[in-house]
Parts: structure tokens; C-alpha cells; sequence
């Protein structure tokens, strides 16, 4: 195995900071591929991270020398029954915002730096995943029509439409995040929660509180470019209402609109 050629591939392949802890993870745990100790091993996040990092191995292995280990990974996973993520109940997100207590999250953004609360912020009511919010608020002036932020961005099977601008957070995105330095400024110790978590907590008051569709589309779960035209004016006849369902919070936060 020639470590420093699958790390290549992978930052060709991955964002370089994804790419290269799949490495890291790949060369602790690469022997646990088809043994007993992975299927017995109780599901956590660490688990799922073991099994994609065993997984990306097996395809450059593939790719180089023209086998077929992917596959045979993949058939072993189904006789195991090992399962690549927990089955969760249909009412998760829905839950999540109890067990998460949105007070709390925006309680602890207070203390957040002003930089990283507005950021922290734009997570939260945007909904997009850590890497979209990132590009999407450092490419602000491009993107943004005033009152919705479109993207329309395709990545196999993640997707990023369009959500809407809040008039709090507009004219603060002046300035640029750098995403490796995110999860230290923003880590669950800081924040009450993983920043990923904020994508479920908006999901939960967008589908609660407006429209179940509407949530799915602007979380990417929903549309696409050829579809824009019917979603584009259901966002503009919701925006008020949006607006108004996160102002208390934003508010609370202490990022009021600036004029």
C-alpha cells in the first residue's frame, strides 16, 4: 500500500480536510476490514467514519490494480447485516430540537467571538451543510439577490438549491471564513451541540413552523435547476414569514438588522 499515492488521490477527490482525516483514519483502522471485531463493534459515529475510511481504501485499491475489493467490502457489509448508518425514527429532526434546546445553542452563541457568531448564525438559519455555509458565506456578494442566496450547486448526492438571506446577516458577511479552523472556534463544547446539528434544528422550525416542502427544498433534499422556477416563487411568498421566525433569535444573539 503506498500511503502518500492514496493520500494524493484522495485531496483530488475530497476537500483536503476530509481527505486527509480519512487518511489518518485509514491507516489506524485499515485492519479491521472484514473481521469480526468491525461487525461487532457498537454503531457510533466512529464506526460510520471507520467504514468509509475502509471503503475509500478499497476503491483506490481498485482503481489501481484493477480488483474488486469495493464490492466484495459491500457484500461482506450485507451478510453481516453491518450497516453504514443507525436507523433513526421518522421523527428525529423533529425531536432533535427538544433534545438540543434551541434556547441553549443561541444562549452559548452570545459568547461566540463576533465573527464566528455571525457565521455561527448564518449555519443555523440558512440550513446548509458545514462546507456549503462556508463557500456560500464567502461568496455572499456573488450569490445573494438580495433577499435568497441561489446556488443550485450538484455534488453526486448532495445538493445545495437556494435559501433565503436574512436582513440581520446581510450586510454583516463582509469578511471570509476559513473552514479549517471552524470546528475550533465552533466546537460542541463551545456551542452546546456539533455544528452540523444546526442544519436539524433549522430543518425542525422550517418544516414546523412554514412549510415541510419549503425546508426541503432550501436543505437540497428536494428540486433542482430545472425546478427552480416553481420553487423560487414559493420561497418569495414565505419570506416575510421566515423573517419573521428567526428575528427573536437573531436578536437574541445580539446581530440586529443593520439599516
Amino acid at each position: 500500500m503506498d500511503w502518500d499515492e492514496y493520500l494524493r488521490w484522495l485531496l483530488q477527490n475530497k476537500h483536503r480536510h476530509y481527505g486527509r482525516n480519512l487518511w489518518l483514519l485509514g491507516r489506524r483502522t485499515y485492519r479491521l476490514a472484514f473481521t469480526p471485531q468491525l461487525v461487532l463493534m457498537e454503531h457510533t459515529r466512529r464506526k460510520e467514519d471507520i467504514l468509509k475510511a475502509i471503503s475509500n481504501i478499497c476503491r483506490f485499491l481498485d482503481i489501481k490494480h484493477d480488483t474488486y475489493f469495493h464490492d466484495e467490502f459491500l457484500r461482506w457489509m450485507r451478510r453481516k447485516e453491518v450497516r453504514w448508518r443507525t436507523t433513526k425514527s421518522t421523527h428525529y429532526n423533529y425531536s432533535l430540537a427538544d433534545s438540543l434546546s434551541v434556547a441553549k445553542v443561541i444562549r452559548n452563541m452570545r459568547a461566540l467571538p463576533y465573527k464566528y457568531r455571525t457565521f455561527c448564525m448564518f449555519v443555523l438559519v440558512s440550513g446548509l451543510r458545514t462546507e456549503e455555509s462556508v463557500s456560500a458565506f464567502n461568496n455572499h456578494s456573488r450569490l445573494c439577490r438580495g433577499d435568497v442566496i441561489e446556488m443550485f450547486w450538484d455534488r453526486r448526492t448532495k445538493k445545495a438549491n437556494a435559501v433565503f438571506c436574512h436582513p440581520a446577516l446581510h450586510k454583516r458577511m463582509t469578511f471570509h471564513i476559513n473552514y479549517n479552523v471552524i470546528h475550533k472556534h465552533l466546537s460542541s463544547q463551545k456551542l452546546g451541540c456539533q455544528i452540523r446539528h444546526l442544519r436539524k434544528l433549522n430543518f425542525t422550525m422550517v418544516a414546523t413552523g412554514i412549510d415541510p416542502l419549503l425546508a426541503e427544498f432550501m436543505q437540497g433534499r428536494r428540486g433542482n435547476i430545472s425546478q427552480r422556477h416553481y420553487f423560487i416563487p414559493m420561497m418569495k411568498r414565505s419570506r416575510k414569514k421566515w423573517v419573521r421566525m428567526w428575528d427573536p433569535l437573531i436578536r437574541r444573539v445580539g446581530l440586529r438588522r443593520v439599516w
